[in-house]
């Protein structure tokens, strides 16, 4: 079998490269920087030969507090290959956060197998492979989680935003990555206000900012220049996803879940709504994926949370693709 998927999430591909998890391979491909992706990365550091990724993720990795010796730092462009012995790695974009990659595996009898990693937006912003082996994320993987309001999410979110700056300051909470993500698509929506941020917040969006991603200027709560603002109210603050349970009196919350697929808006409380905001395709998705892939073979990922049994049986029954989940 060309392909491995253990218990702790590894993905062992041929005779060189674990994706995502860590195994006795020459080399650690990571997909992206959130924590489920990259368990056990210390060992990887101290074992393998190198770790691959983006330049964006290996410089988010070192924000989050994890030290790569540069010398085991490969970081790799999208759709530039590199090859060890008689295999080879490409990554290919991923549209889900900052830096987050699609990896396609040539093995040596020229196999090719490919790995989604988390994604959303098939065909569009994710670009659909065609590997002879496709492994497949299961996150979203069972025919209730699909979010039919995608597009009214995204007429509406800007102008809650807006309506609630009028009142007072906004605080939107999320995971990181997404962080950046949303404050990518604000801009886009005209939404105006200054942001702020502080900690590691702040430094992945710079991070972003250093890559390219079009967020405009964010403050730092903690410098000088942003006290004005801070007096005057009338701006919107971005924090990680857990000190939502920490709330303050005094701002307009909001929480934004990829888990919420009865309505696009929630109301928590007097000042706090939960919005059906994802930066990961939902079941709707992960099928057109599969769907419109060439591939021979679907191993649906089990090593995360997710649903790879029940992924695995409807793309064997309702697509007639031959699809297996492991582990």
């Amino acid at each position: 079998m060309h392909v491995k998927i253990e218990a702790n999430g590894a993905i062992i591909v041929g005779e060189n490269f674990t994706i995502d998890g860590h195994s006795e391979r020459n080399f650690r491909v990571v997909t992206h920087f959130h924590s489920d992706h990259i368990v056990d990365l210390s060992k990887s550091v101290k074992e393998c030969n190198g770790v691959v990724a983006t330049p964006q993720t290996l410089d988010a990795l070192e924000v989050l507090g994890h030290k790569i010796p540069q010398k085991k730092r490969l970081g790799l462009k999208y759709d530039l290959r590199l090859h060890v012995e008689d295999e080879s790695v490409v990554l290919k974009p991923a549209e889900h956060i900052l830096g987050s990659a699609q990896v396609m595996i040539t093995l040596k009898d020229g196999t090719t197998v490919a790995y989604t990693g988390d994604f959303k937006n098939p065909g569009k912003g994710t670009p659909i492979l065609n590997p002879d082996i496709l492994v497949i994320d299961s996150t979203y993987g069972r025919p209730e989680f699909r979010r039919p309001f995608k597009e009214e999410v995204n007429s509406l979110f800007p102008d809650y935003v807006n309506d609630a700056l009028v009142s007072g300051p906004v605080r939107i909470y999320a995971y990181h990555g997404k962080i950046q993500e949303v404050m990518k698509f604000l801009r886009r929506a005209q939404v105006i206000a200054p942001f702020v941020a502080e900690g590691k917040v702040y430094d992945l969006t710079i991070v972003a900012k250093k890559y390219g991603e079009e967020i405009g200027e964010v403050f730092n709560r903690n410098d000088p220049q942003a006290r004005e603002i801070l007096k005057d109210g009338w701006y919107v603050e971005f924090k990680h996803f857990h000190e939502f349970r920490n709330r303050e009196k005094g701002f307009t919350n909001f929480v934004l879940t990829g888990w919420q697929f009865d309505k696009p808006f929630k109301r928590i409380d007097s000042s706090s709504v939960s919005v059906a905001f994802s930066d990961h395709g939902d079941f709707e998705e992960t099928i057109y994926y599969v769907d419109n892939s060439s591939a021979s073979l679907v191993i649906v990922d089990g090593g995360r949370r997710g649903y790879s049994n029940d992924l695995a049986k409807y793309i064997n029954e309702r697509l007639k693709k031959k699809a297996i989940s492991m582990p």
